[in-house]
């Protein structure tokens, strides 16, 4: 948690200013779509990825840029001693983004229409499933711009994840785990497609987000009464994220 109340505004506005970029990187895909059509799969796929990989490459910018300015005013607020430039990331290259999109969008197109799906319905499950991985290209350029940009500063102790009041299991338990300290090589922003969680960085003196901290309580207490019932005898980590998940949804 922000030391000040200015760096506790300025974490809040920076999440909702990029949840609006995600609606706007949204929109345009919706328009860009119109270029598929189910009938010719792989000629007009391929005019979409086309298309949207450039919108995702300059909305990566967006993003990365608007992460940059959050860290420096965030810092300011926080009464960090020295100064510290933030460190903006290069988006992905352009054939891993079409890779993306077509490994997604043409696997939920058809796995759709071989459920039986009408050709509108097996497209909207395109769009959706190829929603979530733009979105997740696009939003990577902020929190990638933190990540880089906290550890590159040398009063930064790490980050911490900043979800919603309500975040997926998967978000939920990363969260759980308190900050991501730069002394650890393994501490990147771990984000899922459709994912909205955003960065803080965190400072000697900073404290743990209230959300986060609830989460912490939460897995404990999820554990421990998984491990009573004998769930947890595998030892596996998925084992451990289902309880969780089920504790999260009132299931215990």
């Amino acid at each position: 948690m922000a030391r000040t109340i200015a760096g506790a505004q300025l974490t809040v506005a920076h999440r909702q200013a990029q949840l609006a970029l995600r609606a706007d990187v949204l929109a345009d895909l919706t328009r860009l779509w119109t270029l598929f059509d189910a009938g010719d799969l792989e000629a007009t796929f391929t005019r979409f990825a086309a298309a949207a990989e450039i919108l995702i490459r300059q909305r990566h910018g967006d993003s990365a840029g608007l992460a940059a300015a959050y860290f420096e005013r965030f810092r300011s607020a926080e009464g960090v001693d020295g100064t510290a430039a933030a460190q903006l990331v290069d988006p992905p290259p352009p054939v891993l983004v079409r890779e993306t999109l077509r490994l997604v969008g043409v696997n939920g197109v058809t796995t759709a229409a071989q459920a039986g799906l009408s050709p509108a319905q097996a497209s909207r499950r395109g769009l959706v499933r190829v929603a979530g991985a733009a979105t997740r290209l696009v939003l990577g350029g902020g929190r990638n711009t933190l990540a880089a940009s906290v550890r590159r500063d040398r009063e930064a102790e790490g980050w911490q994840r900043v979800t919603d009041g309500s975040p997926c299991a998967f978000c939920a338990m990363v969260a759980s785990r308190g900050p991501a300290y730069t002394s650890q090589r393994t501490a990147r922003f771990e984000a899922h497609d459709h994912c909205g969680c955003s960065a803080e960085p965190y400072y000697r003196g900073s404290r743990t987000l209230a959300t986060n901290a609830r989460l912490a309580e939460a897995w404990e207490v999820a554990q421990r009464q998984a491990a009573d019932t004998g769930e947890l005898s595998r030892g596996t980590s998925n084992d451990a994220l289902n309880a969780f998940r089920r504790h999260l949804a009132g299931g215990q």
